[in-house]
């Protein structure tokens, strides 16, 4: 009689900076995103600081320091909302719900554009929509920096390894 064959476990391998910051696919740890999150901070603050300066040196414009921080928030948003997606999926929540604070900033921005300033009720409801993102973002920061994540395998794939972990072959 011979026995049953054993499962080999599966292998834990350390993720690239691609699979942090541009896949959508399966679970990252709290480590990581405060890691990657961290990042992203330091490119903002930088590059509002750096614009501020060579704006007051005048090298550049106004436009023109608009334009590159503009820029840079677009940059980290994809990066952004896969890490977020996949905090979620770590959480076992679906990733969709990264897309709250990118769909609330939009649709105020779209209410701000296509909604004439001085109509009853704008400002209230531009409050409103600012006030909520305030939320919204409080209530994101708690849970995808503070909440642990499931320690068994959920629909979105077996927990990430130890950020301290070594690969194994």
């Amino acid at each position: 009689m011979q026995a049953a064959p054993m499962e080999e476990p599966e292998r834990y391998r350390r993720p690239s900076a691609a699979d942090i910051f541009l896949s959508f696919e399966g679970r990252l740890d709290r480590e990581r995103w405060l890691g990657g999150v961290a990042l992203l901070v330091l490119v903002v603050t930088g590059t509002f600081l750096a614009t501020w300066r060579l704006a007051e040196a005048g090298l550049i414009g106004g436009t023109a320091r608009e334009a590159l921080r503009v820029f840079v928030q677009v940059f980290v948003l994809v990066p952004w909302t896969a890490m977020d997606w996949k905090r979620f999926h770590d959480l076992g929540h679906p990733g969709p719900l990264a897309l709250i604070c990118p769909g609330l900033y939009a649709g105020s921005r779209a209410w701000d554009t296509a909604v004439p300033a001085g109509l009853p009720g704008h400002e209230a409801v531009s409050a409103a929509l600012s006030w909520l993102q305030v939320a919204v973002a409080l209530w994101l920061a708690y849970a995808l920096a503070y909440l642990a994540g499931s320690p068994e395998p959920n629909p979105y794939g077996a927990p990430p390894g130890p950020p301290s972990a070594p690969e194994t072959p």
